[in-house]
């Protein structure tokens, strides 16, 4: 009666609590002496919902004993963690299973009630005091969160960033290779070019002095005598000598506008070395460095790809001996297919024999059945017969 007596009254504090933290669920003493399924079910979905939890069981709570599909019991066992999550704020090694829910003991269901109907009481008391600061924390968790992958995809951005300046620097770094083997030959093309141009214009100069001289002598000789042959293989070798010289005017210009082209290009090359000059010196020796091990990853790779050939054709190699051998399994397998199904196909036919043998059997059977009935049919006629026979003798005889 002394052990009765502290159920009974914690009993009453049960129900006086979960009516009064949760009225819609009328909690009756019954419910707590003979807790079941149903009724626990009930009790924890609405306590999870006055935490703002979701816990919307996916079946009919009011059918205990007819439902026993895989979403039930998953939806229990979700159920009985999260009692035991809460349970286990307090007292770490406070256990609630699924056997706890679908048998359920009234001793450890009237304790674990009492828990959480305490904690739910402190949890209504002190919510604001509580929460207050924990949402501000889970806020400033979020913002950090948020501030964190921003700088995560700035890191990104820099690194496609640096990726691309490494690219860049190796394809500056392949032109300038390249710029400065072909810097020598365009100085020399250069020179040559200027030698060419000075020799033409040294040479027309001197044609032009001596056009000059002979237009003055043609004139001198236009005033002292008349024309004759003479004057005029003179004219007909100053008009060539003219037209030599238009030509050379011609090709000297053209040779000073591939002059003025190739020193375009060469200042264009040099200002291009110079520019990529000082992004190397202004980039980080880290990607330099980079650059190189890179560099040294990639010849230790062509090292080692002899080796993984090798070893790729190893396999390919033994590839084609399974295929071999898959294939000799394969007619082996289809020969013994072929003399199982000859097999069958004998056995078979024995059957159909025994089976032709047993019909004709059963025939002869059934024949001989009807001829029995007919002997029988005629022996009880026999008989009838026989009886008024004996009766017509007998009354003949009382006659």
């Amino acid at each position: 009666m002394s052990k009765n007596q502290p159920i009974s009254n914690e009993m009453e504090m049960v129900l006086q609590q979960g009516n009064t933290l949760m009225p819609d669920l009328h909690i009756r003493p019954t419910d707590l002496a003979n807790p079941t399924e149903a009724f626990l079910t009930k009790v924890y979905v609405q306590y999870l919902r006055c935490f703002g939890l979701r816990a919307d069981p996916p079946f009919n709570v009011d059918n205990e004993g007819t439902d026993t599909s895989r979403e039930k019991r998953v939806f229990l066992v979700k159920l009985c963690r999260q009692v035991e999550r809460i349970m286990q704020i307090t007292f770490p090694n406070k256990t609630y299973t699924y056997l706890d829910i679908i048998r359920p003991a009234p001793k450890k269901t009237i304790k674990t009630l009492d828990f959480l109907f305490n904690y739910l009481a402190y949890y209504k008391l002190f919510k604001r005091s509580v929460l207050v600061p924990v949402e501000e924390s889970i806020r400033t968790r979020e913002a950090l969160i948020a501030e964190i992958t921003s700088k995560r995809c700035q890191l990104e951005n820099r690194k496609e960033m640096a990726a691309s300046v490494k690219v860049d620097i190796e394809n500056c770094q392949l032109a300038i290779n390249e710029l400065r083997e072909e810097l020598p030959k365009a100085q020399a093309q250069l020179a040559k070019h200027n030698k060419t141009c000075n020799e033409q214009k040294s040479a027309l100069d001197s044609l032009e002095t001596q056009h000059t001289e002979l237009t003055s002598q043609i004139k001198h000789w236009g005033q002292l005598v008349v024309e004759d042959d003479q004057v005029l293989n003179i004219k007909k070798q100053i008009e060539s000598m003219s037209r030599n010289i238009e030509n050379c005017k011609e090709e000297l210009a053209v040779q000073e506008q591939l002059f003025n082209d190739h020193r375009s290009k060469i200042e264009a090359n040099l200002n291009m070395v110079i520019e990529v000059e000082k992004a190397l010196e202004v980039l980080p020796a880290s990607l330099l460095d980079d650059y190189k091990e890179n560099l040294k990853q990639q010849e230790l790779m062509e090292k080692q790809l002899p080796a993984l050939e090798a070893q790729n054709q190893k396999l390919l190699n033994e590839i084609d001996v399974n295929k071999t051998e898959l294939q000799q399994s394969a007619e082996q397998f289809q020969t013994r297919k072929e003399k199982y199904d000859e097999e069958c196909q004998k056995f078979q036919q024995q059957i159909d024999v025994h089976k032709t043998a047993l019909e004709e059997q059963k025939r002869a059977e059934e024949e001989r059945s009807k001829n029995l009935e007919m002997l029988q049919r005629q022996i009880e006629e026999q008989e009838a017969m026989g009886k008024v026979i004996e009766e017509m003798l007998v009354a003949l005889g009382k006659n």
